[in-house]
């Protein structure tokens, strides 16, 4: 090949290296462009929304109230929901027999899958079977939403039919639908059993210190407190938002850093009127699917009703099993069926020993 030959070859060369180095750079220009222009965005919304973020006091902690937003002047067309906001529930099971309103003292709505028919039979065993304690009257009411499953649906009818303790309302029951049941909850009280003077609203996981919850509740009505709301309170909770979490939430759906105050889902306890009070602020709520926050943390702010964690609330059953039983609640964490029948026996056994007396609850 003649020098005049390698030469053209070798500047060709040069210039396609250099043109390739250009690429390269360009591109890594772009990428650093782009992604400036993503921090920014990113940088100036967090601003906006830490800007805009406001604080109170509340139960000796410093809360952001940038969450009313999510209620405050929101447009008509996220309140048209059927059943949270125009309250068109149905009722496709009843229990069949009418609240009486001056024979209960505690209505219990017991939060229970379709399918759970063991833990429905564990708890109508244990302190479910306690309709009458110290003159005092307990109604316990299982809630259930639908199911596509006939062959399911019939065990559940037949269920009913025999034991007379369960409600169906007009949605899918599944966890993402938990709200719908709250609400319905809030609709078949104000309906049924409107008189009632407290209701318990309870996960299927937990049991009941009947012996210690009855006086406890009489001290209430003792002292004239009306406005009762009582739970494990949870605070300054952040959405999750890593999308594989059961509980992820997005920005679209929930856009501010915590939630208000809330009552943890397994227990909580209200006066009648707070469940009235809680009915009708639902028609101008929007819907949030995460049912202890929208239930006991939205409707509660909206209506001011403070919520009160009472110091020997909850504990741990499997831990509790044979210790003098001062709590009001106790929650099977392990879901352990053994476990249940021996906290309750724990329950009978102080309450014949009078231990719950020197309980200091109140």
């Amino acid at each position: 090949m003649s020098a005049i030959k390698c030469k053209r070859v070798l500047n060709r060369f040069q210039r396609s290296k250099v043109c390739n180095e250009l690429m390269k750079l360009r591109t890594t220009t772009l990428l650093v462009i782009l992604l400036t222009i993503c921090l920014l965005i990113f940088y100036n919304t967090k601003i906006k929304i830490d800007d805009s973020q406001q604080s109170m006091r509340y139960k000796g902690h410093n809360i952001g109230t940038e969450f009313e937003r999510f209620y405050m002047d929101v447009s008509s067309d996220k309140l048209m929901d059927p059943l949270i906001h125009k309250h068109q529930f149905q009722t496709l099971l009843n229990t069949g027999k009418e609240c009486k309103a001056k024979h209960k003292f505690i209505l219990v709505l017991i939060y229970s899958a379709s399918y759970k028919f063991n833990g429905r039979q564990i708890i109508r065993n244990t302190f479910g079977s306690i309709s009458n304690f110290a003159n005092r009257y307990i109604e316990y009411v299982f809630v259930l939403g639908q199911t596509n499953n006939d062959t399911l649906q019939g065990k559940i009818e037949q269920e009913n039919y025999r034991y007379k303790d369960m409600i169906q309302g007009n949605f899918i029951d599944s966890y993402k639908n938990l709200t719908f049941k709250r609400v319905f909850s809030l609709f078949w009280v104000n309906k049924y059993c409107k008189d009632a003077i407290f209701v318990i609203k309870i996960d299927d996981d937990i049991t009941i210190n009947i012996p210690l919850l009855i006086p406890y509740l009489n001290n209430k009505v003792d002292k004239n407190i009306t406005n009762v709301l009582e739970c494990f309170t949870m605070f300054k909770i952040q959405p999750y938002r890593i999308p594989r979490s059961k509980w992820y939430t997005s920005f679209s759906d929930y856009p501010f850093p915590t939630f208000p105050p809330f009552c943890a889902g397994p227990s909580s306890i209200m006066s009648i009127n707070v469940i009235r009070q809680m009915y009708k602020a639902t028609s101008i709520v929007p819907f949030f699917w995460l049912e202890d926050v929208y239930g006991s943390g939205f409707l509660p702010w909206v209506l001011n009703i403070k919520v009160v964690q009472p110091k020997c609330y909850i504990k741990d059953l499997h831990q509790s099993v044979n210790k003098q039983p001062c709590h009001l609640f106790y929650i099977n964490n392990l879901k352990n069926v053994s476990d249940s029948y021996e906290m309750w026996k724990t329950l009978e056994t102080g309450y014949k020993l009078k231990q719950n007396h020197s309980c200091k609850c109140w």
